[in-house]
């Protein structure tokens, strides 16, 4: 069967319009991928990184549409982009081996990483997963008054809390413990960098904690707040884990920055853990920005890490299972009279 010349005509056009389509959609995802390399010298190509594994899945639909189109030498660049995007991001986005390799009779210890939603409708539910977990230690962030309040009834579990705030609560972080806070440490309170650490007593094994809570890429004030927080991060010491919303996705340069100041290292395999409110918050597990972070320096061994069940928050909490790697084999029973 012949079909009328027009047709054919009419096919090969649609097909050039659709294959210079999928080039301009080649171009711009791969430039964002690329660049967000270079986010620690222009910080706009750090936050158009924070989207690299979303630009890397889409890089690849576009792909199968230039090889339709036969833009073969287009598909080739495109490919080696999304390939060099998913390589960077699958360590962080694949689930981390549970069970560690901690030494046999090695005491484990639990933290719990929670942005908590300044204005959370349902405040209980943060609670409840706070008592059915029953973490050693909780970093917190977006804490307002009434949170301190709501956190006061866990004082005989938590009888160790210590918040980092202005006043009006602009700059926000916070750090509830079942073990002890180590006798004259001051603590560390950065309003503006939202940063706040304690040393905590482990079974005799001190620990720096950190919780964490970085505004947004640049624009936003992200970049100044890793400068301003550098000094203190930089002696913080060893063992130390920083949890928290960095607003930054791990493969990004400001979190290296942050890790980089801290002398720790980023923890891989958390995964996505923040979406729009207005989504559902199971769509967070697979499509949403694995913003919530860890890192830990050489002195913790991380066994496990895992979302939890949501709250009312748009982020998902994390658990994490660690150990020092020279704590005590033995512990007694945790500490609970308040100081």
């Amino acid at each position: 069967m012949r079909f009328p010349r027009g047709l054919g005509f009419d096919r090969a056009r649609r097909r050039e319009t659709i294959g210079a389509l999928a080039l301009f959609l080649a171009f711009a995802f791969g430039f964002g991928i690329v660049a967000g390399f270079f986010g620690d010298r222009v910080y706009l190509f750090d936050t158009l990184a924070q989207f690299r594994a979303h630009a890397a899945v889409a890089l690849v639909l576009v792909t199968v549409v230039l090889v339709w189109a036969r833009l073969y030498a287009a598909a080739l660049a495109a490919t080696s982009a999304a390939a060099l995007g998913i390589v960077t991001v699958l360590p962080f986005i694949l689930p981390l081996p549970q069970g560690g390799t901690a030494l046999p009779g090695a005491p484990r210890y639990t933290l719990l990483q929670m942005n908590l939603r300044f204005d959370a409708p349902d405040k209980a539910a943060a609670l409840r997963l706070i008592g059915s977990r029953l973490p050693d230690v909780v970093t917190v962030q977006e804490i307002t008054g009434e949170w301190e309040q709501a956190f006061a009834t866990l004082i005989d579990r938590y009888p160790y809390q210590y918040f980092c705030a202005y006043p009006d609560h602009d700059g926000d972080a916070g750090i509830l413990s079942r073990r002890p806070f180590a006798e004259g440490d001051a603590g560390v309170c950065d309003p503006f960098g939202a940063f706040a650490a304690k040393r905590i007593d482990f079974n005799g094994t001190q620990v720096v904690i950190g919780s964490q809570h970085l505004r947004w890429p640049w624009p936003g004030r992200q970049w100044r707040q890793v400068a301003a927080l550098a000094p203190k991060l930089a002696g913080l010491g060893d063992p130390l884990i920083i949890a928290g919303d960095f607003n930054s996705a791990p493969w990004t340069a400001s979190v290296r920055a942050m890790a980089a100041a801290s002398n720790t290292r980023i923890i891989p395999g958390i995964g996505p853990t923040w979406l729009f409110s207005v989504l559902p918050s199971f769509l967070a597990r697979s499509v949403g920005l694995p913003i919530d972070n860890v890192l830990a320096s050489d002195g913790i061994e991380i066994l496990s890490v895992e979302r939890t069940e949501a709250t009312t928050s748009e982020h998902l909490p994390v658990l994490v299972t660690f150990t020092p790697r020279f704590a005590r084999p033995q512990e007694p029973a945790v500490q609970t009279v308040a100081r």
